[in-house]
């Protein structure tokens, strides 16, 4: 399962189950997930999760800016739009989220060639 863990200080305060479909962050009332946080837009990122096209069992996970004020970071760099992997930091405002997926794996990963049709 893929994770949002929200860090504090260091500290993870909370943990949000992530599943396939679109997560809105903002600070109006309606996003999937509202910050109430003077500098965060109020429609400011979009993540969403798409099955792979390769591998289904597995998900894709882009974070998209939506023209907010003051950007979307991830790892330190400001983004428009950013696919994300295990082990990213997103900023926004002043709130920070770890990507966490425990399906992941550190070291050898395994490849997958799919030839293209002739």
């Amino acid at each position: 399962m893929i994770k949002l863990k929200h860090i504090l200080n260091r500290v993870v305060i909370s943990e949000i189950d992530m599943t396939e479909g679109d997560y809105t962050i903002g600070r109006n009332p309606g996003n999937s997930l509202q910050l109430d946080d003077s500098v965060i837009s109020g429609e400011h990122a979009q993540i969403k999760f798409e099955p792979n096209d390769c591998i289904p069992e597995m998900f894709d996970i882009t974070i998209t800016d939506l023209g907010s004020t003051n950007g979307t970071y991830v790892n330190n760099e400001p983004i428009k739009e950013q696919k994300l992997k295990h082990g990213d930091s997103i900023r926004i405002g002043t709130h920070e989220f770890k990507v966490f997926d425990d399906q992941s794996h550190t070291g050898t990963q395994t490849e997958y060639y799919i030839a293209e049709d002739e």
